[in-house]
């Protein structure tokens, strides 16, 4: 089970739309620096988020850590 805390700026909203995106309950990372590029986000936080939201990351390029 994931410790991490949730933080403020992990939205409802943002959740959805990573969730929409997702197949099969993965993203590429090439989804995820699309997604930080669009909603101005930090990368390094995203690996944190995409775990508590329970999806995993294909193709992983080593940004998010």
């Amino acid at each position: 089970m994931n410790n991490a805390e949730r933080e403020p700026w992990m939205s409802a909203e943002l959740e959805a739309e990573l969730k929409a995106t997702a197949e099969n309950d993965a993203l590429s990372c090439t989804q995820i620096q699309e997604f930080v590029a669009k909603h101005s986000l930090d990368i390094t936080k995203m690996k944190t988020f995409v775990d508590i939201i329970g999806l995993k990351v294909t193709g992983c390029q080593k940004l998010c850590a």
